[in-house]
């Protein structure tokens, strides 16, 4: 029995993992044409614009996954660090508490909120 083929997300992420992140784009992008409600395939493909410096997209990407599950501490994270990669503080800092506020456990979101906080009573001093 000849093996299937590998998907559009398979390939995506394969290559994500590889670092060849352009290619990983391409595959995960048809990969959500495919299937527009797979909220994993979102974060993917806004770690690889990410990865691509194409913060823009990588916002953009993420805010269609916080769309699609409002109540996923990791997507409201992973879219306060795009929003921090896009200096946007006040953002970023939002989407933290909100990932708190979904799971008071998730220490990274918290880590990040302490981080913020630093970062900008540094700019105060």
């Amino acid at each position: 029995m000849p093996a299937t083929a590998p998907s559009a997300r398979d390939k995506g992420i394969e290559f994500l993992r590889n670092g060849l992140f352009a290619e990983s784009v391409t595959f995960l992008e048809q990969a959500l044409s495919e299937d527009p409600s797979d909220v994993d395939l979102y974060i993917y493909t806004a770690y690889a614009y990410a990865s691509l410096n194409e913060i823009d997209k990588c916002v953009e990407t993420l805010e269609k996954a916080v769309d699609l599950a409002p109540t996923s501490a990791k997507v409201h994270y992973n879219l306060g660090v795009a929003y921090h990669k896009a200096k946007n503080l006040t953002g970023a800092k939002d989407e933290f508490k909100r990932a708190l506020g979904l799971d008071p456990t998730y220490t990274l979101a918290k880590q990040a909120l302490e981080s913020i906080a630093g970062e900008q009573e540094g700019q105060t001093t």
